[in-house]
């Protein structure tokens, strides 16, 4: 599939979450009221808890007209020929509603799993390589799914261009959409692709103004400031040190998680697609941190 049919099977509004604190059959709800509420796709992450194909695969048996999102699948989670094979089945298991995520991940959370980190570009083209090379013998009346990859600088941007459908960006602002449009447009026509690669970003949102909610919000900054990527990244977006340490600064939490009423993070979701991201993908977080927020949800639902 190509780039702009990543982004036309996603459409413009999605929502990422971690449900690990959910039992099966909440999730299962979760994911029912997502499509009923007019969402274009549902993302599952990788965690150290449920396994994401696994969750998916039911997911795909639950709903009926949703998209279902990988965001995204760690390379030392799996070879590369496994995560070819789970992204083939769930395109088959969904009817082709099913949109392929891989991600270097974080060294912390690749010595959980026994492996050591290497440099994140290197191993990247070398899983690609496995990737697109992998066999599968299975026969499935669908296409290939199509692939992003998690990409917050500049030369991992390029790889996505160039080697994938696009990229998915994770606590960024709409500053650094700008940019990474930027940088995808022009790694994917210096290399002769036929289509703009799709750009797809998270965006976190907690439902109300008062200290509970900027609480709530610093918890889910803070929670991921010990590394070193996202780290970077917010240095890249023009923050400095004293705004990325903890205690992280206003400054930081209110750039990276919108606090208000429906009308201020819809602003926020269309502030993102306006920069230039093809597709948003809310974190809906409640006043006491719980991710997959059914109020919240609700708030940001997509005009009908």
């Amino acid at each position: 599939m190509t780039a702009d049919g990543a982004a036309r099977s996603l459409g413009r509004f999605g929502v990422w979450s971690n449900y690990d604190r959910l039992t099966a059959a909440e999730l299962i709800d979760f994911a029912r009221l997502v499509e009923e509420l007019g969402y274009d796709t549902l993302w599952v992450n990788e965690s150290a808890g449920r396994e994401p194909f696994a969750v998916l695969g039911a997911l795909a048996r639950a709903t009926t007209r949703l998209t279902l999102g990988l965001g995204v699948a760690s390379i030392y989670a799996r070879d590369a020929v496994a995560a070819h094979a789970g992204a083939r089945t769930l395109a088959d298991l969904s009817g082709g509603r099913f949109v392929m995520g891989l991600g270097v991940s974080h060294r912390s959370s690749a010595a959980v799993r026994g492996h050591e980190y290497e440099p994140p570009l290197r191993t990247m083209r070398t899983y690609l390589d496995g990737y697109a090379e992998a066999p599968y013998t299975a026969t499935a009346p669908v296409d290939e799914p199509p692939l992003l990859l998690a990409a917050l600088g500049p030369r991992m941007l390029e790889l996505a261009a160039t080697r994938s459908d696009g990229a998915f960006g994770y606590l960024v602002t709409s500053g650094w959409v700008r940019d990474a449009r930027r940088i995808l447009d022009e790694a994917g026509a210096a290399a002769g692709r036929p289509a703009r690669p799709a750009l797809v970003v998270s965006q976190a949102a907690v439902l109300g103004s008062d200290r509970a909610a900027h609480e709530a919000a610093r918890a889910a900054v803070e929670h991921h400031l010990p590394q070193p990527n996202y780290r970077r990244n917010m240095l890249r977006m023009g923050f400095v040190e004293a705004d990325v340490s903890v205690p992280a600064s206003d400054r930081l939490i209110d750039a990276l998680v919108v606090q208000g009423d429906e009308g201020a993070i819809r602003a926020r979701v269309e502030e993102m697609l306006d920069a230039g991201a093809d597709h948003v993908a809310l974190i809906p977080i409640s006043l006491v941190g719980r991710h997959a927020d059914p109020a919240t949800t609700r708030a940001a639902a997509p005009p009908r």
